[in-house]
């Protein structure tokens, strides 16, 4: 039995970073870009569809296999259970593959990550389920309405219990189904260095990227490369950075402005931290803080590529940031960590690593950031909370647990040019709320408040 070091093919890549992500906890968007380097271009886009979806359908697919299975599944080695997972996502979901060549192909690898019996147990399995895909026996919406979402959504069930209670059955399916959809990759032109976004624009297509200006969020470039961007001319010169659209959208409405001094309590890998020195032309004093120096270091060069030199990162827990030596900050970021459940599109491993205590130990640290920010911020100063999740406990209940232990921090209208098209409720100024299913973004949650009445 041989098992390569390098994989030969991208259903051999897939299944390396599924072993990975299984084995190891790995996140699939570090796993599986090492074990594509020295495949063609076809193969490296098979290997991600194949991990990528078979993450995202991952119950679904246990499901599936295990009708056709005679002992459970968990008991067949990781190598071989991911076999069978990438196989059926291929028969289930990816028409342009024939049948024969999804099994055929599991088989090989079979022989090759496993021995001669399991390689008949793939080849059985998969072939009876090629010959009932549109035959499975799953549970009926009548019967079992939330097993049927949780099996034809790919979600966990305590997951759509949750959204069926809060939006109802309707548009829990619908906010399963926008989970499932690919998010595009979106870009920030860094306005130090790129007069335009159309000026990235045809610096990407100069270098084979299509690309082109977001529909949602005005100023983000959308890209579709065919390889790493790391390795483009224009990725090196500091032009753009990677970050989602709904992440686009946190530095700007903290309305950063030049000279001023703003604490990110939370600012690993950078992104935000950068984009602020941006908004603010390099000018003043961005603290980078982060209890992590291996993660703060990820900030500085991230710094460095785009020319930055008012981000200066601390080594230090955000719950007790003491700020000692600088001035108290104009505005403070709390980007907290979360749950992730509203990034699902991007990092689909969280719905199946997540439980629902999660999301109450979270909220404990997130209200503990919010608390070490308030004690930190000037009179007047401004601070804005972010969670990409958009579930009560990260949400709204922190915030408003926070506002009623400080009455002096009041919500702060958003500033209306920036949100153009993003439904607001009028009843909750300095608040805003964004969902896949609903605007087509990631899901979000940001806050705003203003400390006491002096202005910056």
């Amino acid at each position: 039995m041989s098992r390569p070091n390098h994989p030969e093919c991208g259903r051999e890549a897939a299944l390396q970073a599924l072993h990975r992500v299984e084995r190891d906890g790995a996140y699939l968007n570090l796993a599986l870009p090492p074990l594509l380097k020295a495949l063609p271009p076809p193969e490296r886009a098979l290997a991600r569809e194949l991990a990528t979806g078979t993450i995202r359908r991952l119950n679904t697919l246990d499901w599936s296999v295990g009708l056709f299975l005679k002992h459970p599944l968990a008991k067949l080695t990781p190598w071989i259970r991911n076999l069978l997972r990438m196989g059926a996502y291929q028969l289930l979901y990816l028409e342009r593959i024939p049948p024969h060549a999804a099994v055929d192909e599991a088989v090989r690898l079979a022989r090759r990550y496993g021995h001669r019996g399991v390689a008949g147990l793939v080849n059985a399995v998969l072939r009876r389920l090629a010959k009932t895909p549109g035959k499975l026996p799953r549970p009926l919406p009548q019967g079992e309405p939330l097993e049927h979402l949780a099996l034809s959504t790919s979600h966990p069930r305590w997951l759509v219990e949750r959204w069926s209670r809060r939006f109802g059955p309707a548009e829990a399916l619908l906010l399963g189904e926008a989970n499932n959809l690919p998010p595009p990759l979106a870009l920030r032109p860094n306005g130090l260095r790129c007069p335009s976004p159309a000026f990235l624009i045809e610096r990407l297509l100069a270098e084979g990227v299509p690309a082109e200006l977001s529909p949602r969020l005005p100023g983000a470039v959308l890209a579709k490369p065919g390889g790493p961007l790391s390795e483009l001319a224009s990725y090196r010169e500091g032009l753009f950075t990677v970050q989602g659209e709904s992440s686009l959208l946190v530095a700007p409405l903290l309305q950063p402005q030049p000279g001023e001094h703003i604490v990110d309590l939370c600012s690993a890998p950078g992104g935000k931290s950068t984009h602020l020195a941006e908004l603010m032309g390099d000018r003043g004093r961005v603290t980078a803080v982060d209890r992590h120096p291996h993660r703060l270091a990820l900030v500085e060069r991230a710094a460095k590529r785009l020319g930055l030199t008012a981000v200066k990162t601390i080594a230090a827990d955000g719950t007790r940031f003491d700020g000692s030596g600088l001035p108290p900050p104009h505005r403070i970021l709390v980007d907290a960590p979360c749950s992730g459940l509203g990034v699902i599109r991007r990092l689909p491993e969280l719905k199946w690593r997540r439980r629902p205590e999660d999301l109450q130990r979270l909220a404990r640290l997130q209200l503990s950031l919010l608390e070490r920010a308030a004690t930190l911020l000037r009179p007047g100063g401004r601070l804005l909370y972010s969670v990409c999740t958009t579930e009560p406990e990260e949400t709204t209940a922190v915030a408003d647990t926070f506002e009623a232990a400080h009455p002096s921090l009041v919500p702060e209208p958003f500033p209306t040019p920036l949100l153009h098209g993003l439904e607001r409720d009028p009843a909750e100024p300095g608040r805003l709320f964004l969902h896949p299913h609903r605007h087509r973004l990631d899901g979000f949650f940001i806050a705003l408040w203003r400390k006491g009445d002096l202005l910056c």
